[in-house]
C-alpha cells in the first residue's frame, strides 16, 4: 500500500525523465530569448516568410473545417487557435524550434466528433470541449510521467515514413486546389480555361522563384552577405510580388481566386468566446474520455515524432530535447484550446523543419555539392513572433483577402519539397530507377544490392 502511494506521489511531482528534461533546458531558457535578438538579420526574414507557412494551412484547413462541420468552426477559429497555441508554446515548451499547427489527422477527428453529435443530436461544442480537457489530462499526465521515453524505439525507419507521408500530402493538397480551379471553370466555360492556366503558372512561378532565391546561396555570384540576404528574404519578396501582380488592373481580368475568409472579426455563428461545459448531461461529460483516449494516442504519437525529427543529429541542435516538457505544454495548450472551443494544435513537422532550416547557418560542401547546415540559432523569439502575428490577422482580414490562392498552393509545393531533402527513404525510391554504375559507392544498392534494398523500401 505505501509503496503505491510512493509511486503514485512520485508520477504526481514528476518522472525522472521528466525532471531531467527540466534541468538539461533550464539553463538555456534566457538565452533561448536573447539569441533571437542577437541574430536580428537572419530572425526577421525568417518570421516574414514562416508567417506565411504557418497562414496557409491555417487558412486552408479553417476552409475546409467549415465545410465539414456546417460552419461551426472557420478559418478566424483556426487563425486564433493556430496563433494562440504558437504563442504559449513557444514560452512554455521544450524545444522552442517545433511548431504546433492543424494538422490532417486533427481535422479528421473533428470531422468525425461533429458526425457523431449530429446523428445523436447532442450539441457539438461542449462534447468538443469534454473530449478535448479529458485529452489535455491524459497528455499532461503522460507527459510528467516521463512516457516520452518510448519514442526511442522510433528509428530513422519511422522518421522516414513520417517524413515522406506529410512531403507528399503537402504536395497533394497544392495539386488538389490546382486541379479544381480547372474542374470549376469546365463546368462554367469548358472553351476558356485562361484563369486555370495562369493560376497554374503563378502557382509554378511562386514555388520555383521560391527553390532559386533559397538555393542561390550556394551560386558563385555576389558576395557571402548579398547571398545570404537573397536567401533570407527571397521566399517573402517572391509572395508579396505575386500578390501585387494580381492587384494590378489589367491582371483582374483572369479572375484568379483569393483566400476566402470572412470580412470581420466574429466566431462562426456568432457564439461566444467560452463553451457552456454544463450544457451535456455528468456521464455524456464521463463518457467523452474514450474517444479523448483516440485522440491522445494520435497526439502522442505525432508530436513525439514531430519534435523527434527536429532534434535529429543531422540538424546540429545543441541544447538539447525535452519531450516529456514539449507533451506536458501540448496538453495544457489543448486544454485551453477546448474550453474556447478553438480547433486542436499538434506538432507540425513541416512548418517545424522549414523553422530550422530558416535558423540555419549552412554552406556547401565541396565534396559532395550538398548544403550542409553549420549551426542552428535556437530560439523561442520567432515562434513567438510568428504567432502572435497569426493570431493578430483576425484584425487584418480584409488585406488577406487579397493574396491569391494559387501562391498559397506555389508555398504548399515548395514546404513539401524542402521537406523531402535529405530523405533517404524518398532518394532510394528514386534510386530503384537509376543505374548501379551511375551511384556513388556508398549508395545502398551497391552496399547490399537491388534486391534487399528494394525488399527494405518496399516495406517502409
Amino acid at each position: 500500500g505505501l509503496g503505491i502511494i510512493t509511486r503514485f506521489l512520485t508520477t504526481l511531482l514528476g518522472s525522472e525523465e521528466f525532471r531531467k528534461d527540466i534541468l538539461r533546458r533550464k539553463p538555456h531558457y534566457l538565452s533561448d530569448w536573447t539569441d533571437g535578438f542577437k541574430r536580428k538579420r537572419q530572425v526577421i526574414p525568417a518570421v516574414l516568410f514562416l508567417y506565411f507557412a504557418c497562414l496557409a494551412p491555417a487558412v486552408s484547413f479553417g476552409t475546409i473545417a467549415s465545410e465539414i462541420t456546417n460552419g461551426s468552426i472557420g478559418v478566424v477559429e483556426f487563425l486564433l487557435g493556430s496563433g494562440m497555441a504558437g504563442v504559449m508554446y513557444s514560452i512554455f515548451s521544450g524545444q522552442p524550434m517545433a511548431f504546433l499547427a492543424p494538422t490532417g489527422l486533427t481535422l479528421a477527428f473533428t470531422s468525425g466528433l461533429f458526425r457523431f453529435c449530429s446523428l445523436r443530436q447532442m450539441s457539438f461544442f461542449p462534447v468538443y470541449a469534454w473530449v478535448g480537457i479529458w485529452t489535455s489530462f491524459f497528455m499532461t499526465l503522460l507527459g510528467v510521467a516521463g512516457s516520452s521515453k518510448a519514442i526511442r524505439y522510433c528509428t530513422r525507419f519511422t522518421d522516414e515514413v513520417f517524413n515522406g507521408l506529410l512531403s507528399v500530402n503537402f504536395i497533394y493538397e497544392a495539386v488538389s486546389s490546382l486541379r479544381r480551379n480547372f474542374m470549376i471553370a469546365h463546368m462554367n466555360d469548358p472553351m476558356n480555361l485562361t484563369m486555370p492556366f495562369v493560376a497554374l503558372s503563378m502557382a509554378l512561378g511562386t514555388f520555383l522563384s521560391t527553390m532559386k532565391v533559397v538555393k542561390f546561396e550556394a551560386t558563385k555570384f555576389f558576395n557571402t552577405k548579398i547571398r545570404t540576404q537573397i536567401k533570407n528574404f527571397g521566399p517573402v519578396t517572391v509572395i508579396l510580388t505575386f500578390t501585387l501582380l494580381n492587384l494590378l488592373p489589367w491582371f483582374k481580368k483572369f479572375h484568379v481566386p483569393t483566400l476566402i475568409v470572412p470580412d470581420t472579426f466574429q466566431l462562426a455563428g456568432g457564439r461566444s468566446f467560452l463553451v457552456g461545459l454544463k450544457d451535456i448531461p455528468t456521464n455524456y461529460r464521463m463518457l467523452c474520455a474514450f474517444p479523448a483516449i483516440l485522440l491522445t494516442a494520435l497526439f502522442f504519437m505525432d508530436q513525439n515524432i514531430s519534435v523527434r525529427l527536429v532534434n535529429s543529429p543531422d540538424n546540429k541542435l545543441k541544447k538539447g530535447p525535452a519531450y516529456n516538457v514539449d507533451l506536458v505544454a501540448l496538453g495544457v495548450i489543448t486544454g485551453v484550446l477546448s474550453i474556447f472551443g478553438l480547433p486542436w494544435m499538434c506538432g507540425a513537422t513541416v512548418q517545424s523543419m522549414n523553422h530550422v532550416r530558416a535558423m540555419s547557418e549552412t554552406r556547401l560542401n565541396p565534396e559532395t555539392n550538398e548544403i550542409e547546415i553549420e549551426r542552428v540559432t535556437e530560439t523561442r523569439l520567432t515562434g513567438f513572433i510568428i504567432h502572435a502575428m497569426l493570431a493578430s490577422t483576425v484584425m487584418l482580414l480584409p488585406l488577406i483577402k487579397t493574396i491569391p490562392i494559387p501562391v498559397v498552393s506555389g508555398v504548399f509545393l515548395f514546404l513539401g519539397r524542402k521537406l523531402m531533402t535529405g530523405n533517404s527513404f524518398l532518394q532510394r525510391v528514386t534510386d530503384a530507377f537509376a543505374e548501379r554504375r551511375r551511384l556513388p559507392d556508398n549508395n545502398p544498392l551497391n552496399l547490399l544490392g537491388r534486391k534487399k534494398t528494394l525488399i527494405y523500401t518496399g516495406v517502409q
